[in-house]
Order: structure tokens, then sequence, then C-alpha cells
């Protein structure tokens, strides 16, 4: 088993004299050796910084504000590259109703719309991934905060699957 971090080590990791010192910027770093800690050494600096859960709170507050303005910026862009399809659509839509276009003109503006709509549905595709990917990315780190602090005051963070073996529930 490796061996815990003293209170010794963990001040000087985080370069501060003792943990009364600890600051907003440093409460990240604490976090993350939280599980690396010894128990009694964690439970005193959480003791010495009381506003530790409000000061994680506020920075996962400051994360999901990044994150809506990562979508937000997302959407907009989005939205100005679905504009242009559309615009396109629209363009190609008129030319289609011309009377004077052989059958073979007319083939191939509706092989270019079909284009253009195969393009949008892979757009949408991909943005539905990235904001998948956003979501995951957000609850690990809710999940990494948590757990570090559970961690730390000895709480339990071994996560089992659920699996009655009845395969009959409906």
């Amino acid at each position: 088993m490796a061996k815990l971090l003293s209170e010794e080590k963990v001040l000087k990791k985080l370069g501060i004299e003792d943990f009364r010192h600890l600051t907003k910027a440093k409460v990240i770093n604490l976090a993350s050796m939280l599980d690396k800690m010894d128990p009694e050494v964690a439970k005193k600096a959480l003791e010495q910084f009381p506003e530790f859960a409000k000061t994680s709170k506020e920075m996962l507050v400051d994360y999901k504000e990044t994150l809506n303005k990562g979508i937000e910026s997302n959407d907009k862009s989005v939205q100005s590259v679905y504009d242009t399809y559309s615009a396109i659509i629209d363009s190609l839509q008129k030319e289609l109703e011309k009377d004077d276009l052989s059958f073979e003109e007319k083939k191939y503006i509706i092989e270019q719309m079909k284009d253009v709509a195969d393009k949008v549905d892979k757009k949408d595709s991909e943005n539905k991934k990235w904001i998948a990917g956003m979501a995951a990315m957000a609850g690990m780190v809710v999940v990494g905060v948590v757990a570090s602090l559970a961690s730390a005051l000895g709480g339990n963070t071994h996560v089992e699957s659920i699996d009655s073996g009845d395969d009959n529930i409906v």
C-alpha cells in the first residue's frame, strides 16, 4: 500500500505554511491530493479551511458557467452553419422552379439539395456528440470533487452496479 501524505508533505506541495493559508486557487490542488492524504491530515486541513465546501461549490458554479458559455457559443456557431445551408437550399429550390431546365439539370439540383441535407444531418450528429461530451466532462468533475471529499472524510467511494439476477422483472 502506498504511503499516505503527511501534513508536512501536503503543506510543502501546496507551498503554504499551514492550512489557514489555503487560498481558493489552491483548493483544487488540495482536492486532488485528498485521496492520497492521511485521513487525519485531510480532516485537519478541512477543519482549518471551513470554507472548503463553499469554495468547491463556487468553483463548480464557475465551471458550469464556463460550460454554459461554451454551449452558447456552440449554439451560435451551429445556427450560423444551419443558416448557410438553408440559404443554399433556398437558392437551389429557386433554380429547380425554372421551367427551362432539362431532366439532367433538375436531377443535378436535387442531388445537390440531398448533399446539403446530408451535411445538415452530419452537423447535427457532431453537435449532439459534442454536447454529450461536455455533459460527461462536467459529470466527471462533479463526481471527482465529491469523491475526493468523501474519501478524505472517510466515506465509502466504491461504486457497485446493482444486479439482482432476476430477469423476470417487468
